[in-house]
């Protein structure tokens, strides 16, 4: 897979847009997912957490980018989510890593004629985990 490069905007943002959408219906014991987590050489950051067995996600640093995600699904350590921006709605795979990492990728993009969609084709983004729950203030 191609790497992902800050410069090319709509495939940066959808990509960021993927951690994002790790909001679950599944159980939020594993705290692996819990925590603020920062798209690799940028300033996106997110923070999951836990709440009434659902991970919910809040922005830290969104850049402003605005977007609506629907539940997804938590299955050990990967995810698996819907997120709309600008009229694309794609699923996103979210795949736990080892020392605190994630890698988020689309699985599918619609309408494939976006710009959006041809960009992020073939794209992944690397999130690292930078603080625990413990260490958030609340």
């Amino acid at each position: 897979m191609r790497k992902l490069s800050a410069l090319k905007t709509p495939v940066y943002t959808l990509a960021m847009l993927m951690l994002y959408s790790l909001a679950s219906e599944a159980s939020a014991a594993d705290e692996r997912w819990l925590g603020i987590w920062q798209a690799k050489d940028t300033l996106f950051k997110l923070q999951v957490v836990e709440r009434d067995d659902f991970l919910h996600i809040n922005p830290v640093e969104s850049l402003g980018f605005i977007w609506r995600n629907s539940p997804g699904r938590i299955n050990g350590d990967s995810a698996l989510f819907n997120v709309e921006y600008q009229g694309v709605m794609a699923t996103v795979h979210v795949q736990l890593g080892e020392d605190g990492t994630a890698i988020a990728r689309p699985v599918s993009c619609r309408p494939d004629y976006h710009v959006v969609c041809a960009l992020v084709q073939n794209q992944q983004a690397l999130f690292k985990k930078v603080s625990e729950p413990a260490q958030i203030a609340d």
